[in-house]
């Protein structure tokens, strides 16, 4: 029961408790690629574009993380029958600035992302210098903030934001649900419901867009696939390519797009309510609703999976005996994980030859050669195992 003598259901409580599980998951994840980043540019390594666009989106995940999923209903005023409401309109609109603003920075940057990983593998001309001019470096990380900041700025301008009904501030209409209720006159954000519609909008013209450069990689991969077991059958002695996997650059952007697809299950699930307005019973508001607070605040969780990934497969595979500790404190860079013990005093070093921090198999692809040579992904692609690639 809160300060007004509201009574909250089990349902009500774990809509406002279960983000800020997922949303310190996201503040872990982010924080530690973010430090991982750091130290990179400590030794003064080149940072590569695509590592700056996933700098980009990790400060967002990070911000989500902490302003929206973590603080969750204690940013929402009081009296808005949200469980642990402890803020104020002041604190309601901050939280869903932060929110829309890093949200369509995530979106646009994760298509701008999907598209330089279809420049890097198709395109035999695009090098690491190219990427270096002011207009590609503009193109890729000044418009996602732009648009954020300015979504975000123009709905603050005309009062889009309050408490959305879940747990946290965002674009929606006062009372709550006002547009829906023919007696119930919205004394703020009356418009908040086509604001919506075209924010969704937006979104699914990024997932698609994204579907289409990702469908478009996939198929030059299998073509070069293709291409390179011809050349292993004609030319080496008859041998015939075996499953050859050509470009771990196009499998690492999988990846990285599935982690973004997933949490945003629970938004395209809302869209297709908000926008077709399908009337939802109470039971299917809540596993509605569950997705939602489950799925939605592990942005930064799942690409910090992805991001740490291969260096861990790499660290496992060159130290196959080493505890998993020693593993996660190499993969993390922490020097009190990483120290070997007793037991492991014997085990082979770090075969450098064969697995690189720098080459194609390091999280961002770091090996500038590799970055902007389909002859090198080939001949990178060869030597790997098929491990690599689950």
């Amino acid at each position: 029961m809160d300060h007004q003598g509201y009574d909250f259901d089990s349902h009500e409580k774990a809509f406002a408790v279960i983000p800020k599980i997922g949303g310190l998951l996201s503040i872990i994840g982010s924080l530690l690629i973010l430090r991982d980043v750091f130290l990179k540019f400590k030794e003064h390594k080149t940072i590569p574009l695509t590592t700056k666009i996933m700098t980009l989106i990790t400060v967002a995940n990070l911000a989500l993380g902490f302003w929206e999923n973590f603080l969750s209903t204690w940013m929402v005023p009081k009296g808005s029958n949200a469980f642990l409401a402890s803020g104020n309109d002041t604190t309601c609109n901050l939280q869903a600035f932060v929110s829309v603003s890093m949200y369509m920075v995530v979106e646009t940057a994760y298509t701008m992302l999907s598209g330089l990983y279809y420049i890097a593998v198709v395109r035999r001309d695009w090098t690491t210098q190219k990427t270096q001019s002011m207009t590609v470096r503009f193109s890729f990380l000044g418009l996602p903030i732009i648009i954020g900041l300015g979504t975000a700025i123009s709905l603050l301008a005309t009062q889009q934001f309050n408490f959305d009904g879940v747990y946290s501030c965002n674009i929606a209409s006062y009372p709550l649900n006002c547009h829906y209720i023919n007696d119930l006159p919205c004394t703020r954000a009356s418009n908040a419901a086509y604001i919506r519609a075209g924010l969704y909008m937006y979104v699914f013209a990024c997932f698609a867009i994204i579907i289409i450069f990702l469908s478009m990689l996939l198929y030059n991969v299998k073509k070069q696939d293709t291409e390179t077991e011809r050349y292993a059958s004609e030319y080496l002695k008859g041998a015939k390519g075996e499953g050859i996997r050509s470009n771990p650059v196009a499998f690492q952007s999988l990846r990285y797009l599935t982690s973004f697809f997933i949490p945003n299950i629970a938004f395209i699930i809302w869209g297709v309510i908000d926008i077709c307005h399908i009337e939802l019973s109470e039971h299917g508001w809540n596993v509605v609703s569950y997705i939602y607070v489950i799925l939605w605040p592990l942005f930064g969780f799942f690409n910090s999976l992805v991001y740490f990934r291969l260096r861990y497969l790499n660290e496992k595979r060159s130290s196959p005996e080493a505890s998993w500790s020693y593993l996660i404190g190499k993969t993390l860079s922490i020097p009190l994980l990483s120290r070997r013990r007793s037991t492991d005093e014997t085990l082979p070093p770090q075969i450098s030859s064969l697995i690189d921090e720098d080459d194609l198999y390091s999280p961002l692809f770091e090996d500038e050669s590799a970055y902007g040579s389909n002859e090198g992904l080939l001949s990178g692609a060869i030597a790997a195992t098929d491990d690599d690639f689950l």
